[in-house]
C-alpha cells in the first residue's frame, strides 16, 4: 500500500479546490447576471446568505441595495405574520404566511432577545431588553441581531423603530419619561441611533412634550403613536393627540384626534390597508375605526363593523384587534393569553369571521402571546457600526 504525504494530500486539496472554484466560476459565466439574481429572488432569505461564499461577485451583488430592494419588492406582495412568546425567562418567535391560517396548524418558536418587540419594519425588528437595558435590532429572516450601545439614562422610557426611505437609513428613537412639577409623565431627553452610522446616540429636540401611549407604527418614513399631549393634573382632562416622528427630519409635531376617538392602555393603533387607524372596540364583537386618510390635512374616516357570531368564536375572552393581513382581513388576537391560543380572522367585505386555533411548542411555559402584521422576509446584512 503506498503512504501518502502529508504534502501530496494538502497539493490534492488544493488542487481540488481549483477545479471546484473553476466549475463555479464556469456555471456563474453560463448565467447572466440578471439572471442569476432572477433566481437567487425566489430563494429563502437564509439560504441567499449562504451564497455569498460563492464567489466575490455575488457577495458583492447579494449585500448590494439594488438585490436587497428587488428582493424586498416581492416581499412585500407576500407579508408574513410574527407570533412572539413571552415566557418567564425567555423570549420566543415564529413566522407564518396569512395562507396557513386557512385551518388549524401548530408553530414551533425560536428563541429571540428582548422583551419588548416593535412593529416590524421592512423585514427588520428591534428589541427592547429592560433587565439588560439594551437595544437590540434584529432581522429574524436571517437570524443576525446587532446590539446597539447601551442609553446613557434608562429609567421609565419610549422607543420606537423607523426607516427613512430618502436615505435609505434605519433609526432606533428613544426618550426617557419623567415627572414634572404637576407629578404627570412627560418625554425628555430625546435620542435616536442610525443603523450603519457613527456608533452613538445622538440627543435630538422635542417641540412638544408628550407621553406616549401606544406602539409606534412607521407609515411612508413617518413614525406614528398615540400619546397625551400636556399635563392638567388629571388623566381624565388630558388631551389625546397623535405624534408623528418624521424619519428624515426627526422632527416631532402632533395632530389632533377625531371626536369619539379613545386612546386606551391596549395598543389599539394598528395598520388598516397600508394606512393606520385607531380602533375602538365593544366586548360584544362591535367595533369602530377612524382611518387616517391624509395626513397632512388631518382627515380621517370612521368605519363601523360589526363581527358575525362573535360569542361563538370566542366566548369569554376579551380580544383586541391586530390590524389588516394580506387578505384584507381583520386580525383580532386575546389581550390575555388563554390555556388555549387562537386568533380571529374577520372579512369585512364577505361579513365573514373565523377562528383560527394554534397550538404552540409544549417545549416552553408560555404565559403571553402577540402577533405582529405586515411582516416581510428580506436577505438584508445588518450594516456594521463605525
Amino acid at each position: 500500500m503506498k503512504r501518502v504525504s502529508r504534502k501530496e494530500t494538502t497539493e490534492n486539496n488544493s488542487k481540488y479546490m481549483m477545479r471546484s472554484k473553476d466549475r463555479h466560476e464556469k456555471v456563474s459565466l453560463s448565467l447572466t447576471m440578471d439572471l442569476i439574481t432572477e433566481i437567487l429572488t425566489k430563494l429563502p432569505p437564509i439560504s441567499v446568505c449562504k451564497l455569498i461564499f460563492v464567489s466575490k461577485l455575488w457577495l458583492s451583488t447579494i449585500q448590494g441595495k439594488f438585490f436587497t430592494d428587488l428582493y424586498l419588492t416581492r416581499s412585500l406582495t407576500r407579508p408574513l405574520l410574527i407570533f412572539q412568546f413571552y415566557c418567564p425567562a425567555k423570549r420566543h418567535f415564529c413566522s407564518s404566511s396569512p395562507e396557513n391560517l386557512s385551518h388549524d396548524h401548530s408553530i414551533t418558536p425560536k428563541t429571540i432577545p428582548g422583551l419588548q418587540i416593535s412593529p416590524p419594519v421592512r423585514g427588520l425588528i428591534c428589541c427592547r431588553d429592560n433587565d439588560a437595558k439594551l437595544f437590540i435590532v434584529g432581522n429574524p429572516s436571517t437570524g443576525q441581531f446587532l446590539t446597539l450601545p447601551r442609553v446613557e439614562a434608562w429609567m421609565k422610557t419610549a422607543s420606537f423603530f423607523g426607516y427613512d426611505p430618502v436615505n435609505d437609513l434605519y433609526k432606533v428613537f428613544n426618550m426617557t419619561l419623567v415627572k414634572d412639577k404637576q407629578g404627570c409623565f412627560l418625554s425628555s431627553e430625546h435620542q435616536v441611533y442610525t443603523l450603519g452610522a457613527q456608533n452613538t446616540w445622538r440627543m435630538i429636540e422635542c417641540k412638544c412634550p408628550h407621553y406616549p401611549l401606544t406602539q409606534g407604527i412607521c407609515n411612508n418614513g413617518v413614525v406614528y403613536y398615540g400619546a397625551w399631549s400636556g399635563c392638567s393634573g388629571s388623566q381624565d382632562k388630558r388631551s389625546g393627540v397623535v405624534v408623528s416622528l418624521d424619519m428624515r427630519s426627526e422632527e416631532f409635531s402632533t395632530m389632533t384626534l377625531p371626536e369619539g376617538v379613545i386612546i386606551t392602555g391596549q395598543p389599539n393603533l394598528v395598520s388598516y390597508n397600508g394606512a393606520i387607524a385607531f380602533v375602538n372596540q365593544s366586548p360584544n364583537g362591535r367595533f369602530d375605526l377612524w382611518v387616517l386618510m391624509d395626513a397632512s390635512k388631518q382627515e380621517w374616516t370612521k368605519i363601523s363593523l360589526l363581527v358575525p357570531c362573535w360569542e361563538d368564536l370566542v366566548g369569554k375572552d376579551k380580544l383586541c384587534c391586530r390590524g389588516t393581513i394580506s387578505s384584507g382581513e381583520l386580525v383580532f388576537e386575546p389581550c390575555y393569553s388563554p390555556c388555549k391560543y387562537f386568533i380571529i380572522c374577520y372579512d369585512s367585505k364577505k361579513n365573514k369571521a373565523r377562528r383560527v386555533d394554534v397550538e404552540r411548542s409544549r417545549d416552553h411555559c408560555v404565559i403571553r402571546t402577540r402577533i405582529f402584521v405586515d411582516h416581510v422576509e428580506s436577505p438584508m446584512f445588518l450594516p456594521r457600526t463605525v
